[in-house]
């Protein structure tokens, strides 16, 4: 049987014959169904790993809450490694912020803005910007033909208050804008304040936030042998509010300068003294951090930054001894991604499983075509045509069916995963329906993410599921007897 009479078979049934187009129907479905599944968790957990990359860099060089002395000398070395880029120090505590009366139990990081944007491009966080702020009163403006002059005027005013803030600039100097006093700036979470919350959209009103509030911060002191002093207050103003896109961290973490934090935790340079007679020697002791934080050049994988990052410290560490250890920032978040990642695969898996049902219905179709074609089929046996020859005009069958099946599922797929959130919309507006409602979730948008990777593993697999499902009433068709199959009414 030659290979374009095969061809002109497999064209011919799937032109004339309806069951097929539903077994088509069932691979286009399923195979867009566990794309757009794999999609969006994919996407999900990629905005998940982007945020922790955002907050940790690539290397964090951790001590204990007394912290290391010395870190000026070991931020030097490292920033001399071929392989790293940029290093700053950063001080983690704990402690309880009061927003107004309302008392939160926070993590408190003390950062140099600029060394925290060059490690993990802290600018991108900050939340409030004149530009954002001004949207917000503009679009809140009623129509100008409808106010009075006095109503003009206020609006004029504050547009050009609004003009004058620079938030960001405040946030990446640590300073207050002129005018807003002398306290120190502090940077809270978006979710540390109790007035701000999400709208139907999931945005947030600058109307809510705590921007230009004094607030107070306590923090416990520790001793160098890690003995608790008394506790250390100090009021700050609010000059931004950060969103890193992890909750957890949104809701319990403020950042200070880091010179004020070391002062307030008696981490800060003091005068020398001999440990022998106890007078001052005129020079200045070194004053410490919790952690390093450290980004790699671009190009260098993450476990080459590693471990020339950890060889360095071993060397650091033999003139200054300290307890700390050296990790990336996917093992600070192992935990918390791998739940993630199992939860896609899950996910996958169960949907996977549903799909198995196409293959069971390329099975029945083919096995109820092999009984409407069997004299076809002792036709073809009568004038030449081998059993093989047979049995691949329905392989082929399958293989068509699949292909074609798998291409469609790819291509709608790929217009669900890249519309989701104006599907969403309409659902919404038209029956009121919504998916992902940004008020729960933390995202204000539904991420969706089509690796190349996984796309082409999911349409090989389905292209296979099509080959075995068509077997079985293959092997049924190669199998017939001529003579029978000729007699079959």
């Amino acid at each position: 049987m030659s290979r374009m009479f095969k061809l002109t078979l497999i064209l011919r049934y799937l032109r004339r014959k309806l069951a097929p187009l539903f077994a088509m129907l069932a691979v286009t479905l399923c195979t867009a169904m566990v794309i757009v599944v794999i999609s969006v968790m994919g996407g999900f957990l990629d905005m998940m790993r982007s945020a922790v990359r955002t907050l940790s860099g690539d290397i964090t060089i951790s001590g204990d809450l007394t912290g290391f002395a010395g870190y000026e000398d070991l931020i030097a070395r490292l920033k001399k490694l071929p392989s790293v880029s940029a290093a700053t120090p950063v001080i983690h505590s704990y402690g309880l912020l009061d927003v107004d009366g309302y008392i939160a139990r926070v993590e408190v990081e003390g950062i140099d803005p600029q060394g925290l944007e060059e490690v993990t491009g802290f600018r991108r966080t900050l939340l409030w910007s004149s530009e954002s702020v001004l949207s917000q009163l503009s679009a809140g403006m009623p129509d100008p033909g409808t106010l009075s002059g006095e109503q003009k005027k206020y609006f004029e005013e504050a547009k050009q208050s609004v003009e004058k803030m620079d938030l960001v600039g405040a946030a990446m100097s640590m300073k207050p804008p002129e005018g807003w006093g002398d306290l120190p700036a502090i940077v809270p979470g978006i979710e540390v304040s109790p007035g701000n919350r999400r709208d139907g959209k999931g945005q947030y009103s600058f109307n809510n936030s705590s921007v230009r509030s004094d607030v107070a911060l306590t923090v416990l002191r520790l001793s160098q042998r890690g003995q608790p002093v008394e506790p250390a207050i100090q009021r700050f103003t609010v000059v931004n509010e950060f969103k890193s896109g992890l909750y957890d961290i949104d809701a319990s973490r403020v950042y200070v300068p880091f010179a004020r934090l070391q002062k307030m935790l008696m981490m800060d340079p003091y005068p020398a003294v001999d440990p022998d007679t106890g007078e001052p020697t005129g020079k200045t002791a070194s004053g410490r951090a919790t952690r390093i934080v450290v980004r790699g050049r671009e190009g260098v994988p993450l476990d080459q930054i590693e471990q020339a990052v950890s060889d360095e410290t071993r060397l650091w560490l033999r003139d200054n001894p300290a307890t700390i250890t050296v990790m990336t920032w996917q093992d600070q978040h192992r935990t918390f991604l791998g739940a993630v990642e199992k939860e896609k695969g899950l996910l996958t898996l169960l949907f996977a499983g549903i799909s198995v049902v196409a293959v069971a219905m390329i099975g029945v179709i083919f096995y109820m075509i092999v009984l409407e074609k069997t004299r076809d089929i002792g036709v073809l046996r009568a004038l030449g045509a081998s059993r093989g020859g047979i049995a691949s005009v329905f392989m082929g069958y399958g293989l068509a069916i699949g292909v074609i099946g798998s291409l469609l599922g790819l291509a709608l797929a790929t217009a669900v995963v890249k519309n989701l959130n104006e599907i969403q919309d309409f659902l919404f507006y038209a029956f009121g329906f919504k998916m992902w409602d940004p008020r729960v979730y933390y995202f204000d948008k539904i991420p969706g993410n089509l690796n190349p990777v996984e796309v082409t593993v999911i349409i090989i697999v389905a292209i296979l599921a099509s080959l075995v499902g068509s077997i079985v009433p293959a092997i049924l068709a190669s199998l017939l007897n001529p003579v029978e199959a000729l007699r079959y009414e």
